[in-house]
């Protein structure tokens, strides 16, 4: 009889997010580039999120990170950016957010622990009424469960 052990998550694997040095405008979303774990097949994901205002944003609004799956592998759930009108995207692909300072300095913010599903998916960052355009480089690193029998 051979026993399991759970040793908790692997190794990440940054993945490419297609969101580097993207300027979001004020109320506008930007979209990445499609993370293909309907192949990976990976079970958690942790976003780091870095930010920075060339003037002061208004403090209390939020830069919102999502997840938008597409089951198929090409039809994405709700979502537009990229200087496009905002699409809400829907309220269950939110996986974080970060309400910035009012400052110009440059902020890092990391989310842990976030579920994935075995599904292509795509990042949006929110840029939501800060009141003045972000910068925004958005790192996602994607881990397996594993475990040692």
């Amino acid at each position: 009889m051979t026993t399991t052990y759970a040793t908790g998550p692997a190794a990440a694997t940054l993945r490419t997010s297609g969101i580097a040095a993207a300027v979001i405008q004020n109320a506008k979303g930007y979209i990445g580039s499609a993370i293909l774990n309907n192949a990976n097949l990976d079970a958690i994901a942790d976003v780091e999120i870095v930010w920075s205002f060339a003037t002061n944003p208004t403090a209390g609004n939020y830069l919102k990170v999502h997840f938008l799956y597409a089951a198929d592998g090409t039809n994405a759930e709700e979502g537009t950016g990229n200087g496009a009108a905002l699409t809400s995207p829907l309220p269950g692909c939110l996986v974080g957010l970060v309400s910035p300072a009012a400052d110009t300095s440059t902020h890092r913010k990391l989310l842990t622990g976030i579920p994935i599903e075995p599904f292509s998916f795509t990042a949006l960052v929110e840029n939501s009424l800060t009141a003045q355009n972000a910068t925004v480089t958005l790192n996602i690193y994607t881990r397996k469960d594993q475990s040692v029998g």
